[in-house]
């Protein structure tokens, strides 16, 4: 009786173990060394501080980031809606809340200033 106990309980323990396992989210690494790499990295872990603590180190300005930086040949903002946390906060935080969406991006970046 005891050792059937023992089997349950450790069941239970590992099944407990391994839902932690398959739920922890998707972390994403820099392939190489670039700036711009890390700054993806950094972006989708969905932390203002942590992002604006890479900007200031990568020497680029909020704006360039948001609107110049790609991710696996995506947009930026793209790939934090994709595949980071907080990609509402993160907009806001890069862009100052001016743009609602990638579309509204998009159509910046595809302007010319004269």
């Amino acid at each position: 009786m005891m050792n059937t106990l023992t089997k349950v309980i450790a069941t239970a323990a590992l099944t407990l173990a391994s839902i932690g396992v398959v739920n922890a989210s998707n972390v994403v690494v820099p392939a190489d060394n670039y700036v711009t790499s890390n700054l993806c990295a950094v972006a989708t872990e969905g932390s203002k501080i942590k992002m604006s603590q890479a900007i200031k180190k990568s020497g680029l300005s909020k704006r360039y980031v948001a609107t110049k930086v790609t991710c696996n040949d995506l947009q930026f903002m793209t790939f934090i809606e994709q595949y980071g946390s907080n990609a509402n906060d993160m907009n806001d935080f890069l862009t100052g809340g001016k743009y609602s969406n990638t579309a509204d991006m998009a159509a910046v970046t595809s302007h010319k200033s004269l």
